[in-house]
């Protein structure tokens, strides 16, 4: 659940900022083909990379996870 959710928001927010794979790749330090695989799930960034996009996006971890807070 929590990958298949992971992937959809990374790829939601992107095209939200209108970010291309290479603008991404070149802030995270990183290929255009990982960017690629961050977003089909067949490539799990690390948590560095994913604060980064948590950063760079203005949404918090949580939410590229897609967890919903419960009181």
């Amino acid at each position: 659940m929590f990958k298949e959710n992971f992937t959809a928001n990374i790829k939601r927010a992107r095209i939200e900022k209108d970010y291309t794979h290479k603008y991404l790749a070149d802030v995270l330090a990183t290929s255009r083909t990982n960017i690629t695989k961050y977003e089909n799930g067949t490539l799990e960034p690390n948590l560095e990379t994913i604060g980064q996009l948590a950063e760079l996006y203005n949404v918090s971890a949580d939410w590229l996870f897609g967890i919903k807070k419960t009181n």
